[in-house]
């Protein structure tokens, strides 16, 4: 059975017209239709019913469509890995990672972990925090770096904990962070685990008004163009106040209140552990706590 007429069929099956199937293969239509017809005489069975030039696929190739895409999945996997290991990788991690992780900490403890581990050849998962437990618990990502940790059965480890800044534009630098609170509008992330906890000291400024941004870069931009402050982790914002792009502020009422950051997989080899101590000496080495 050959894989060109497998890749056909998957094709054929979903589109179930030969000559769109023809355009998306880069192969002309009588070559699907010889391709079909060589994979239902090795089958010994028909895929298709036909009636003129339409072709509907029948309850046999529905069933034979799930089982020529488990197939190719394997053999196409087969054939990264082979790659792969030419190019020098003799093994693979798939790490799952949320947004905020992804544009503070985690090109730091890539370029590290590849330094040290140059064979194994990693794979970005960007994710939402409530969605990376699931993913590891799946088996879809090796490891997640969550900003939330999971009811799953998995192992979680707590990275850091992170002070919350509060940052504000530059031109603003010279007001002081509790006037900030009631003059400006608080930019906020639906997912961010502390909000809750900023909310409830919040009350003391029944004037405060808050917009939702879904997305962490989106929120510094917005500050940088004085359109609101918001609250972040410190390692989020390093980068933006070590060029002076944000001024920040420790604000007492909310100390009390942390961005944690955790490490979550399904199982512990060899190179996960190694990937674990690396998630460990960046954050200590970065000062977090």
């Amino acid at each position: 059975m050959e894989t060109e007429w497998l890749r056909t069929f998957i094709v054929a099956a979903k589109t179930e017209n030969f000559r769109e199937t023809a355009e998306q293969r880069f192969i002309t239509q009588s070559t699907v239709s010889k391709h079909m017809q060589h994979l239902e005489k090795e089958l010994q069975t028909t895929l298709f019913e036909r009636q003129g030039k339409q072709v509907k696929l029948n309850h046999i190739g529905a069933h034979f469509l799930l089982q020529a895409e488990k197939m190719i999945a394997t053999i196409d996997e087969g054939l990264q890995n082979t790659a792969s290991f030419m190019d020098g990788y003799t093994s693979q991690l798939t790490i799952g990672v949320a947004p905020q992780i992804a544009n503070s900490t985690l090109p730091v403890i890539i370029h590290t972990f590849q330094q040290q581990r140059p064979s194994i050849q990693i794979t970005i998962e960007l994710l939402k925090s409530n969605e990376i437990g699931e993913a590891v618990y799946a088996g879809i990502v090796d490891i997640g770096l969550s900003k939330l940790t999971s009811t799953r059965d998995i192992l979680a480890v707590l990275l850091a904990q992170e002070p919350l800044q509060l940052i504000a534009p530059m031109s603003k630098r010279a007001t002081d962070a509790l006037t900030l609170l009631q003059q400006e509008i608080i930019l906020t992330h639906e997912y961010a685990p502390y909000w809750q906890d900023i909310q409830q000291v919040l009350q003391q400024f029944p004037s405060y008004k808050s917009m939702r941004i879904n997305q962490t870069e989106v929120i510094k931009n917005f500050v940088k163009q004085g359109l609101g402050i918001a609250f972040l982790p410190k390692s989020v914002i390093e980068g933006e106040f070590q060029q002076q792009l944000l001024h920040s502020y420790s604000v007492q009422a909310f100390s009390h209140i942390v961005s944690n950051t955790y490490f979550l997989s399904k199982y512990l080899s060899a190179d996960i552990e190694a990937f674990l101590a690396v998630c460990h000496s960046v954050y200590n080495g970065a000062a977090l706590d």
